[in-house]
């Protein structure tokens, strides 16, 4: 079944298909930049990461004024001892310090880590743009049908006043009666009230729609879209399973649990020893004076291997390792209860675009039937042989018809959007 209605177009407008809105919203919106920007943030944490395992560089260089030197207590022939001062004024001094990490636990601990934060957060950006993809085509026909609701109450106020103007016309001739002028100016009316409530709906859905698709708010936009159910939206597969494999929240679930797994994993890496190969060399000179070119200067250096190995921190490993298991075992909570959810949504979404798809052909049929009376009772109407109240009430029932059709094909549109989100539909 395909249900077609055309926009409304306009010539000194922007065309916006929904392809090109979605390209916008993909590029232009904050949230997808934020996505964006977070996940080349976690790129750079994994390189950090990594940075760990390389060789480490510094150096160092001072300069002391001793305004008391230094001492060194040595034995005199008599007994007791001597304070003799060493060193001089000015002391200066350059090292330059490499380290090596051989062992580190921490360090492939922190690297998996990082690796799984990196994939949560691009499952998280992923999850981000379906949703804005989502809220986009909502925004897209929430605006167009918005416009054909206008389009339809301007239509109806247009056959209120042929009407009006008919019925003052058969008013001079004595076929009518006062009774039905009046009528039809209230007819008249609630068209004028119910158009204008139809066109302050209009700013605020072109706003949405602007913003989701980071459109600039003074352009003018005119959307280029159908009204209508496409076949790959009628046809309704089971897709349970590609839901629990490909919905993006679930998937986001199963990286956390991951994530607070390999957090257990760097938490316990405090127990393990660390093992760094250590190199330094050491540039230093006194002098009383300052003639640097007279000084002399002294290099020394060293290699070796440094082990550390905590033998009591005050529990306080073992209590944090007991904070990621319960983070774990929350987020294993959190995935369960969440997967039960989606299924019953996507059940309860299976069921309802089933139930909006009867009803889109029912209101498309009463549609028909009532634009059929409407034709019929302007047709007695011209001919003398109906009355007023009769094409009267056809309009109002055709323009009621015609708006529960579009209320139908949004609701159904509404559902399959979110359908298509729940299975992770790109």
């Amino acid at each position: 079944m395909t249900t077609v209605f055309q926009s409304v177009r306009s010539q000194n407008k922007n065309s916006l298909s929904l392809e090109a809105a979605i390209e916008l919203a993909l590029i232009k919106n904050s949230d997808v930049i934020i996505a964006k920007n977070q996940l080349s943030s976690s790129e750079f944490a994994v390189k950090e990461a990594y940075g760990n395992f390389l060789p480490k560089l510094s150096l160092n260089a001072s300069y002391n004024r001793n305004l008391d030197n230094q001492v060194i207590f040595l034995p005199t022939t008599i007994g007791g001892s001597s304070a003799t001062e060493i060193g001089s004024d000015n002391d200066y001094r350059a090292a330059l310090n490499l380290n090596i990490p051989i062992f580190y636990n921490y360090n492939f601990a922190n690297k998996k880590l990082s690796e799984t934060q990196r994939d949560f957060i691009n499952e998280t950006k992923r999850g981000v743009q379906q949703s804005v993809i989502n809220g986009t085509k909502k925004a897209y026909f929430n605006y167009l049908i918005i416009q054909e609701v206008v389009l339809v109450q301007q239509n109806s106020l247009a056959n209120a006043l042929d009407i009006l103007e008919d019925i003052k016309k058969r008013l001079t001739l004595g076929t009518v009666t006062e009774y039905d002028v009046t009528s039809a100016k209230v007819q008249v009316a609630n068209a004028k009230t119910n158009l204008l409530e139809a066109q302050s709906n209009l700013l605020p859905a072109e706003n949405n729609l602007k913003l989701i698709t980071g459109i600039n708010s003074e352009e003018n936009i005119i959307l280029t879209e159908d009204i209508q159910l496409l076949d790959e939206e009628i046809t309704i597969q089971n897709g349970i399973e590609t839901m629990l494999e490909d919905n993006s929240r679930l998937k986001q679930l199963e990286l956390d649990i991951e994530r607070n797994d390999k957090q257990i994993n760097l938490t316990k890496s405090a127990y393990y020893p660390t093992v760094d190969a250590i190199g330094n060399f050491v540039y230093q000179a006194q002098s009383d004076d300052f003639d640097i070119n007279d000084y002399y200067w002294i290099n020394t250096s060293l290699v070796g291997l440094q082990v550390q190995f905590s033998i009591f921190n005050g529990t306080i490993t073992s209590n944090r390792v007991q904070q990621a298991k319960i983070n774990k075992e929350n987020a294993k909570v959190e995935k369960d209860y969440t997967t039960r959810e989606y299924k019953m949504n996507y059940e309860e979404l299976v069921s309802q675009l089933d139930f909006s798809k009867q009803r889109v052909m029912v209101q498309e049929d009463n549609m028909n039937l009532t634009e059929e009376a409407l034709a019929l009772s302007r047709k007695r109407y011209d001919l003398g042989v109906g009355t007023f109240l009769e094409v009267n009430d056809a309009e109002l029932q055709y323009t009621q018809a015609r708006l529960s059709w579009l209320q139908a094909i949004s609701n159904y549109k509404s559902a399959f959007y979110d359908y298509q989100l729940l299975i992770g539909k790109e």
